[in-house]
């Protein structure tokens, strides 16, 4: 005879074995979310050095670009005096380097231009800037385009070897009284000092044109 306690008695789980439970589903959810924070930090992690990295490459590139598609291009001082060398730099100024460099393109022909534009390069609160003109001989009160190249620069030097082989600080050279304001130099050498890739040194020949 089965007695109606037994009949009405069900299998459950104890005070303990809940408390267990409980105990592991919360073990469980501490390490999934602390590799799903890991996973999160380290994907932040990798796309910030494909940021850093992209940024690199525009820089080396834009310079790249610029200074082998150098011309003999002088341009007119915006108070229409005198002339700016082709390639010129002040160390009275705030920017590196100008230059007149050929090759740019107008591929949406939205408006007539000249190819030939006027760079250029400049350090403020250590991010590299590109700078350029809408027209070669730029006039008083004339903003530049400016465009962002690269962040966490200690320095940026750019050296130009002259017609006796020699690199100078500076162009024009302080001994070159006589050099036309189209004169190029032979070749480019800059340095740049970045906090997050060290030093970068290249140099570029120039091709006479």
């Amino acid at each position: 005879m089965i007695s109606v306690e037994a009949t009405n008695r069900h299998p459950g789980f104890t005070l303990i074995e809940l408390l267990a439970a409980i105990a592991i589903f919360g073990i469980l959810a501490t390490l999934m979310y602390g590799g799903i924070s890991t996973i999160v930090r380290d994907r932040e992690i990798i796309m910030e050095r494909l940021d850093e990295l992209a940024q690199l490459q525009r820089t080396a590139t834009a310079l790249q670009r610029d200074f082998t598609q150098l011309l003999p291009r002088d341009v007119r001082g915006v108070l229409g005096r005198d002339r700016e060398f082709a390639v010129y730099t002040d160390t009275a100024n705030d920017f590196v380097v100008r230059l007149s460099r050929g090759g740019w393109n107008n591929p949406a022909v939205r408006r007539q231009r000249g190819t030939i534009q006027r760079v250029e390069y400049r350090i403020e609160e250590n991010v590299l800037y590109r700078d350029y003109w809408p027209v070669m001989d730029r006039v008083l009160g004339m903003d530049a385009q400016s465009q962002k190249l690269i962040d966490g620069v200690l320095e940026f030097e750019v050296e130009f070897l002259d017609e006796a082989d020699l690199w100078q600080p500076i162009w024009p050279p302080r001994n070159a009284s006589e050099m036309l304001p189209d004169q190029l130099p032979h070749a480019v050498r800059y340095r740049l000092e970045l906090e997050k890739f060290g030093e970068i040194r290249r140099i570029v020949e120039l091709v006479a044109k």
